[in-house]
């Protein structure tokens, strides 16, 4: 682990390439989570953060993972899996992805940033940021993996009469379409607004429980849309209508979870 994030530490000087939930999504998680930390959590991570807000790190792991040979090193916890029944167990995570994905990163976080005060500064800036960005994507309609389906989304699509793929309709399109204009601050607002007795029901358990949640609620969109590389399906308001609330409901709840992890690792 410290190995792996001596590695990051270097990549912040590599170019920048913004990708996965997109500027919006990622930028909205981030800050609902920022409103929702505990004293203790948002004092411990600003020691660390020298108080930059979360959401200017929501990007950070995009934006150094598009340069070899760090795409390589960190691509894998952008996504997880699960087998058909939307269980996530170790030995599925390991056998499909050989434990490169955001739920074994999350476990792994957790028992490593256990003692963070006896790492280095930077060590622990680079957790914060990976973890910020962790959280969010697994909550991504299109970043859940099936072991049965290998559904990435990545086939084209037209989206309101422009060409897209599938899978970025669902990291950027539907989030901008769906309330078009809106900002992270405006989305954040409109979504920070569940009573301390729905955050305590969806933020129960770690990120093995999140994710399988995730996977039981958004598994149903990977038949809106046919892949049989002959034709090219189109997406219209009627599709952002339907996706809309799917999307704000993976944000939210990722949100509410990201603001948990790191309350449980820094509010002690």
């Amino acid at each position: 682990m410290k190995k792996c994030l001596a590695i990051l530490i270097t990549a912040l000087l590599l170019p920048q390439l913004a990708l996965a939930w997109g500027y919006i999504g990622h930028k909205t998680i981030a800050e609902i989570a920022e409103r929702n930390l505990t004293a203790k959590a948002k004092a411990n991570i600003e020691k660390y953060t020298k108080g930059t807000p979360l959401h200017e790190y929501s990007l950070w792991m995009d934006q150094v993972t598009a340069t070899p040979p760090y795409d390589d090193a960190l691509s894998g916890w952008h996504a997880s899996i699960a087998d058909v029944d939307c269980t996530s167990d170790k030995i599925i995570r390991q056998r499909y992805r050989k434990g490169r994905d955001g739920v074994t990163a999350m476990e792994n976080f957790r028992v490593q940033l256990k003692d963070y005060q006896s790492l280095s500064d930077s060590t622990v800036l680079i957790a914060i940021k990976c973890i910020v960005h962790i959280v969010a994507d697994f909550h991504c309609p299109t970043h859940m993996r099936f072991v049965d389906l290998h559904h990435e989304g990545k086939y084209p699509v037209t989206f309101l009469g422009e060409s897209w793929n599938y899978h970025a309709v669902w990291d950027t399109g539907i989030v901008e379409a769906y309330h078009k204009g809106w900002d992270y601050k405006k989305y954040a607002d409109h979504l920070n607004t569940l009573q301390d007795k729905q955050i305590k029901s969806i933020t129960k358990g770690w990120a093995q429980d999140w994710f399988e949640d995730n996977c039981k609620y958004v598994r149903p969109i990977i038949y809106w849309t046919i892949n049989d590389g002959k034709s090219v399906p189109s997406l219209d308001m009627s599709f952002v209508e339907k996706g809309g609330p799917i999307a704000e409901n993976q944000m939210q709840r990722a949100g509410y979870r990201l603001a948990t992890a790191l309350n449980t690792i820094f509010g002690n």
